[in-house]
């Protein structure tokens, strides 16, 4: 796992400390843009306030990573827990017995090349 990837471990977990548990938190790759990230949460607290959740977990992200690693960031997508993608993500995962990163995957109809799962939709817990 790649020091970029593994920083996202100690935000999930300050973010969770803060704010509530997260049912996701997640890094996915694109297929169609390599190399450049986008980070997915969803938690019962999300809902609502959008922008000011968003600005907190940019700040939150903006503080560990170098100028440089922020830049592969493309977005920040904060879910609702009852969002399709999220019930489809979690199948996925439980299909495929709670795995921390999977390759070349369509869900919900969008291709990823890569996909980090820090924070899973079935266990709920933390895998790092």
């Amino acid at each position: 796992m790649s020091p970029f990837i593994k920083k996202f471990f100690p935000i999930a977990r300050t973010i969770a400390q803060e704010k509530g548990d997260l049912k996701l938190f997640a890094l996915f790759e694109r297929e169609d843009i390599q190399g450049i990230w986008d980070v997915v949460l969803a938690a019962d607290w999300l809902p609502g306030e959008e922008m000011k959740s968003l600005r907190y977990v940019f700040g939150k992200i903006r503080a560990v990573l170098y100028k440089k690693e922020f830049m592969k960031v493309l977005k920040v997508v904060l879910l609702d827990v009852n969002e399709p993608f999220v019930k489809e993500l979690e199948d996925f995962i439980d299909d495929f017995h709670n795995p921390r990163v999977f390759i070349n995957a369509v869900i919900n109809g969008m291709s990823f090349k890569t996909g980090y799962i820090i924070v899973s939709p079935v266990s709920y817990t933390e895998l790092a």
